[in-house]
């Protein structure tokens, strides 16, 4: 999965971090400054979800710990993907919300929400929780994104969803930024109430 968030391009150099739930009390997670795209196993620690001190390795955990293991004593979930999309990130930098343009988008990802947060850690993982009880996917604003599911497939659907969505809403301000609110309008509408269409 590491791999595939860099050959995807959504995290670079050391930046992101994964876990896994192991069981009812442990986790799995990657090592502060690990590079995703080329994971060994020196670079996931075991990490008990009550103490957050690795279990037999001297390595630190990721400095997103805090807001790993919440999300795991939250929900069932049993991955987090943290990671950088860029085209997300430079959307949300500047835009508190997405700019539906395609049913699938609508249908695949509902309303993302947005977390405000200082710093260059989660600082506030209250704001996460209570955005991800809304949905499986959030942004933390000026920072990337939470993504949870069973499966590291499952979790990262939603990011490459996203991520493509917000391509196209960037590029479609290009071509006439003045019909985007009358198409998103559009698009809710029909899928609420699809005798509107």
């Amino acid at each position: 999965m590491g791999k595939k968030l860099v050959e995807s391009r959504l995290v670079a150099a050391r930046a992101g971090n994964l876990s896994v739930r192991l069981d009812a009390k442990n986790i799995l997670i990657t090592v502060t400054g690990s590079e995703l795209g080329n994971l060994k196993y020196r670079d996931i620690v075991k990490v008990p979800l009550e103490t957050g001190v690795p279990v037999k390795s001297k390595r630190k955990p990721s400095s997103e710990l805090p807001a790993h293991s919440s999300i795991y004593k939250n929900f069932p979930c049993q991955v987090v993907i943290h990671c950088h999309p860029p085209l997300t990130n430079a959307y949300f930098a500047v835009l508190t919300g997405l700019k539906v343009l395609t049913f699938e988008t609508r249908f695949y990802l509902k309303d993302v929400p947005v977390v405000e947060q200082k710093g260059l850690n989660v600082t506030r993982v209250d704001k996460l929780i209570r955005a991800l009880r809304k949905n499986k996917i959030a942004v933390v604003k000026n920072h990337g994104i939470f993504s949870i599911a069973d499966t590291f497939s499952q979790a990262l659907d939603p990011v490459l969803i996203l991520e493509e969505a917000v391509k196209v809403a960037a590029i479609a301000r290009l071509f006439k930024k003045k019909a985007l609110d009358k198409i998103d309008r559009q698009i809710k509408r029909c899928l609420l109430s699809p005798k509107a269409g």
